[in-house]
């Protein structure tokens, strides 16, 4: 996949560009796509490379990696751009903060822990069909104990070329919620049942200190979905939700990654949207 590395020094900066790696071959309906960093269970994954920091007598202030699609060349334009404009939002203001704690380190004469922001982002929905759906992994580390991970999602309409929100799908928003969030709900306890089994916890109190709140009065909970990849080409197989480390369970517990059959919120679907729906879900 295409990927440029961002060096930052107080006042200045440097471009390197790291030459393109080779494109993946096409992958059958239902693989996994390759690449998707950020996407794993265990937090400790997501970390596994060294950091891309390159310290020159303490000179930098952190360093950014921004790997793109390996088809985004391929991509219709407007998709493509919507893409490299997520995948840069918020780098001036990564470095800004950079500099200004490199900046009080030096006043307080305290050692300071050059920052990095690696951007990653993949294509983990159908590859054919009328919805696709990209996945943006951003794996922060600002000095303090350990990196931090977030996702962006990005859901594209390729007949309407135009990117797709939670609402967009449905015919009554608020029934859809109340579908998903019953579903999101089983799905989540499955998982936290096997990642804490040893802590002898019931299921209510593994729901009531994480999970729960999450869906308290917060319809953003509801945008964190990409369109999952199906069982029948062409397809797609439900929503995949992505959640955070401290979004529904503590950093220990990592990422959570849960699928949504389409089956669970058909009812609620616009008319325009139940064709493209169908075969079992597949998560990255």
């Amino acid at each position: 996949m295409g990927q440029v590395s961002w060096i930052f020094a107080a006042g200045a900066f440097t471009l390197a560009s790291c030459g393109a790696e080779q494109a993946p071959s096409g992958s059958a309906a239902g693989s996994v796509p390759q690449g998707a960093k950020g996407t794993e269970a265990s937090t400790g994954d997501l970390f596994t490379d060294a950091p891309q920091i390159s310290v020159v007598n303490g000179e930098q202030a952190a360093t950014i990696d921004i790997s793109l699609p390996a088809n985004i060349a391929d991509l219709p334009a407007p998709l493509a751009e919507e893409i490299r404009e997520r995948a840069n939002r918020g780098t001036e203001d990564f470095v800004s903060a950079a500099e200004a704690d490199k900046a009080e380190a030096a006043r307080e004469g305290f050692e300071f822990r050059p920052h990095s922001l690696d951007v990653n982002w993949v294509e983990v929905g159908p590859e054919t069909g009328r919805l696709a759906g990209y996945l943006g992994t951003y794996s922060t580390y600002t000095g303090g104990a350990h990196p931090n991970v977030g996702f962006d999602m990005l859901n594209w309409d390729r007949e309407a070329e135009t990117a797709l929100v939670f609402e967009d799908f449905f015919k009554d928003v608020d029934a859809a919620r109340n579908l998903m969030t019953d579903a999101l709900k089983v799905e989540l306890l499955k998982v936290k049942r096997e990642r804490l089994e040893s802590t002898g916890l019931s299921d209510d109190e593994l729901m009531k200190s994480w999970v729960n709140p999450a869906f308290e009065g917060n319809d953003a909970v509801f945008e964190g979905f990409t369109i999952a990849r199906s069982s029948e080409e062409g397809k797609a197989g439900g929503f995949v939700y992505h959640f955070a480390p401290y979004e529904v369970g503590a950093y220990a517990e990592g990422v959570y990654e849960v699928a949504v059959s389409h089956e669970a919120f058909a009812s609620a679907l616009k008319p325009a949207y139940k064709e493209a729906f169908a075969g079992a879900p597949f998560k990255p």
